[in-house]
C-alpha cells in the first residue's frame, strides 16, 4: 500500500482509515411515494388534457390550500409527470406544417371575414383612426 500511496501522492494513513471505515449512509430523506400524486394529476389531466405541469401544480396547490394540507413542489410535479409520460409536447419554435399562406377559400360569401383598426397620433395632438373590414 505504501508504494501505491507514494505514486498517487496521498497519505497512507488517510487511505488506511478509509479502508477501515464503514460505508457512508445516504444523505437526505427518502423519496416520497408518487402514487397518490399520480392519481391527483391524472384526475386533473382527464378533465383538461391541455394543461401543462405549471397549471397542474397551481391547481394542486389551490386544492391543497383549501384542504389545509401541504402541496407538492413544482419540480416534483414536473418529475412525476415526466416519469409517467404526462407532459405536453414541447413547443420547439419550428415552422408548423399547416402554415397559412394568406388565401382563404369558402363556398359562400359572408362566411369568413376579418377586421382591424389602428390610430395615428398627429403633431397637433389630434388622432386619426382607421378601421376596415374585409369579406
Amino acid at each position: 500500500m505504501t508504494a501505491v500511496c507514494e505514486t498517487l501522492g496521498v497519505a497512507r494513513s488517510n487511505i488506511a482509515e478509509r479502508v477501515k471505515a464503514r460505508p457512508s449512509r445516504t444523505r437526505g430523506r427518502p423519496p416520497l411515494a408518487d402514487q397518490e400524486l399520480v392519481v391527483e394529476i391524472k384526475s386533473i389531466i382527464d378533465d383538461m388534457p391541455t394543461y401543462g405541469y405549471r397549471r397542474v401544480h397551481a391547481i394542486l396547490r389551490r386544492k391543497a390550500r383549501s384542504e389545509n394540507r401541504l402541496w407538492p413542489n413544482a419540480k416534483r410535479v414536473y418529475r412525476v409527470m415526466k416519469v409517467h409520460s404526462m407532459l405536453l409536447q414541447r413547443h420547439t419554435g419550428a415552422i408548423d406544417t399547416r402554415r397559412h399562406d394568406g388565401r382563404v377559400s369558402v363556398e359562400q360569401s359572408n362566411l369568413r371575414w376579418c377586421s382591424d383598426g389602428f390610430e395615428i397620433g398627429c403633431d397637433n395632438k389630434e388622432k386619426v383612426r382607421v378601421a376596415f373590414a374585409l369579406d
